[in-house]
């Protein structure tokens, strides 16, 4: 009787090893960092004055490049067209590769795939209950003869199956 209480303790203690051993909390699974979003910081060095305050908390460092400007500089180099030709410089010029749109990105993205990118007013818009304007409560209060909008709902008597 002692043998088989031994045997049945010891498969006890290594399922309780082995299930802690499939928990998230070793380091794997999903909790670790995305590798595209780890950002390198530019080391830390002395200011050339000393009277120089250090940024805030959360404020982007004077001395560093964003992530953008340094994946730009990556794929194209810093001296993008610095090397160019009186030629070259006049060939974009005519071809009107100085005069881009400010919202080209927009443009291409509605053509390449109907996105439309709204700005953040209408985003306000949606999210906050702002109350209306004075011109827009008289429009509101023609289409409703100024009292409350009542929304009244069909009674449906559809029986699905199964129900």
């Amino acid at each position: 009787m002692n043998k088989p209480l031994m045997v049945l303790g010891a498969a006890l203690a290594g399922s309780a090893i082995l299930a802690g051993c499939s928990s998230n909390g070793s380091g794997g699974g999903s909790n670790a960092p995305d590798e595209f979003r780890v950002v390198r910081k530019a080391p830390l060095t002395i200011p050339p004055d000393y009277n120089l305050r250090p940024p805030a908390p959360g404020e982007a460092r004077p001395q560093e490049l964003q992530p953008a400007d340094q994946a730009r500089a990556a794929l194209f180099g810093t001296d993008f067209g610095a090397n160019a030709t009186k030629g070259e410089v006049l060939l974009v010029k005519k071809a009107g590769g100085d005069a881009t749109p400010p919202d080209i990105r927009a443009q291409v993205d509605y053509d390449a795939a109907n996105l439309v990118h709204k700005g953040k007013e209408f985003s306000d818009k949606v999210m906050t209950d702002a109350t209306p304007d004075e011109e827009d409560q008289v429009v509101i209060d023609n289409a409703t003869g100024g009292e409350d909008v009542i929304i009244s709902r069909k009674k449906v008597s559809t029986k699905l199956p199964g129900l």
